[in-house]
């Protein structure tokens, strides 16, 4: 089973992950970039109806220093669904039912996790709206031509042409101009993205200062 679902927060997405769990399902992959999560029923010989939990690093680690991270949970009874050790988030998976419920020995091991993930959150903010800005200074006129597709065209008189003079010079340049404009518009979304995690997740404490 396939499902595809956007989280802003690890735990909404815990939580949602564990309920699907305990309908009788495991979670067997989780394809990060399309936030693709792929289930598989439990059998009837499955030794634990599992929990699944989130760390989240946003440093890279050595080959070395990823197996021994992976082996210290793997000690207490969990073992990684999906990670990488250049990081982002790790799910782990419960693996016997003695295994404690949680990854985290304490609270503040996951407040850590949840304020890596907020400022890898806050870095990429900032760099896609960086690039969303300097793509539309080089690709339309200003914020406004993001906006106005015309401006998206740059052969002179292509708006005065007429008949077949005009959908030549348009099959011509269209493909050109998407290129132009497109990146502006992916830039943008991927900045809004952040910006709504970063929301989100900043702590209620500084909120309400």
């Amino acid at each position: 089973m396939k499902k595809v679902h956007l989280f802003f927060t690890l735990d909404a997405e815990e939580s949602w992950i564990n309920t699907v769990q305990a309908g009788g399902y495991r979670l067997s992959h989780v394809t990060r970039w399309l936030a693709l999560y792929t289930f598989t029923p439990l059998t009837k010989t499955a030794p634990v109806n599992p929990y699944t939990r989130i760390d989240f690093r946003n440093k890279a680690m050595s080959q070395r220093n990823y197996a021994d991270y992976c082996q210290l949970f793997a000690d207490s009874g969990w073992r990684l669904i999906t990670g990488s050790r250049h990081g982002g988030t790790q799910y782990f998976q419960q693996t016997t039912a003695s295994a404690d419920h949680d990854i985290f020995s304490d609270s503040q091991s996951r407040a850590q996790s949840r304020q890596r993930y907020l400022q890898f959150s806050l870095t990429f903010m900032i760099l896609f709206f960086m690039y969303a800005g300097v793509s539309v200074h080089n690709s339309t006129a200003g914020w406004s031509g993001l906006w106005h597709v015309k401006s998206w065209y740059l052969t002179p008189g292509i708006w005065q042409m007429h008949g077949g003079q005009f959908w030549r010079a348009m099959l011509i340049e269209t493909p050109v101009a998407v290129l132009r404009a497109v990146p502006a518009y992916v830039f943008l979304i991927l900045g809004l993205f952040y910006l709504i995690r970063v929301m989100v997740n900043w702590p209620q404490k500084r909120r309400k200062r």
